[in-house]
């Protein structure tokens, strides 16, 4: 099992996330996520858009320069 990602509030980042479901097609693809909204903090997390289920997230890199939000 790997380290958990640490986020801090209110910033983009670049992650790579897992999708762990084996009843899924995409069981063992993994997924580039950019740019990534960091919430809290607290509540980070990408949702397979097949079946549903939170995938796990691998890497996490801040985004520098941050996207400007308008």
């Amino acid at each position: 099992m790997s380290t958990p990602v640490v986020f801090a509030p209110a910033l983009y980042y670049a992650i790579t996330v897992r999708d762990n479901n084996e009843a899924c097609r995409n069981f063992g693809e993994t997924f580039d996520v950019n740019p990534f909204y960091s919430n809290d903090g607290v509540h980070c997390y990408v949702q397979c858009g097949i079946c549903g289920q939170l995938m796990e997230i691998l890497t996490a890199t801040l985004l520098d320069p941050q996207p400007e939000v308008s």
